[in-house]
């Protein structure tokens, strides 16, 4: 990933991950699902935040305020499984829809706070947004 100094924008260049999704019976299901959760992680990471006014009212109404992700945010997502069968059902298989958003978050706020280590700063509130970022850099720069 990439951090602009300038603007505070995240760049993210390529995302990897492993997941050991028990027997696969469909490749292509298994992998959308992934490739959402990473999508929905780096939205929790980099965008999505609630916002109320001092009296409590929602601010962010609709997806003009409340940002998602769109299409060219994705990184190129490297994904490889394993199989290894559960004994906990006939087909010896797992559950992978939560699998890619578990990771996403954390892996992309470490990769934030690790693309900013020469400012020597903690990234310690989500979402790491451009303003958010700008405002730690300029204390630390």
């Amino acid at each position: 990933m990439e951090v602009d100094r300038e603007s505070g924008v995240v760049k993210l260049l390529k995302y990897f991950g492993v997941d050991d999704a028990g027997m696969i019976i469909n490749p292509l299901i298994v992998e959308g699902q992934v490739h959402g959760g990473v999508v929905q992680g780096i939205g929790q990471a980099l965008l999505e935040d609630v916002v109320n006014d001092a009296n409590g009212q929602p601010l962010s109404t609709t997806l003009a305020d409340y940002l998602i992700p769109s299409a060219e945010m994705f990184p190129q997502i490297v994904w490889g499984t394993t199989e290894t069968p559960t004994d906990s059902n006939l087909l010896g298989v797992k559950g992978i829809g939560e699998a890619g958003t578990i990771a996403a978050t954390p892996t992309i706020m470490n990769a934030v706070e690790d693309a900013l280590a020469s400012f020597n700063v903690v990234v310690d509130k989500m979402p790491a947004s451009p303003g958010y970022l700008r405002s730690l850099m300029s204390r630390n720069g």
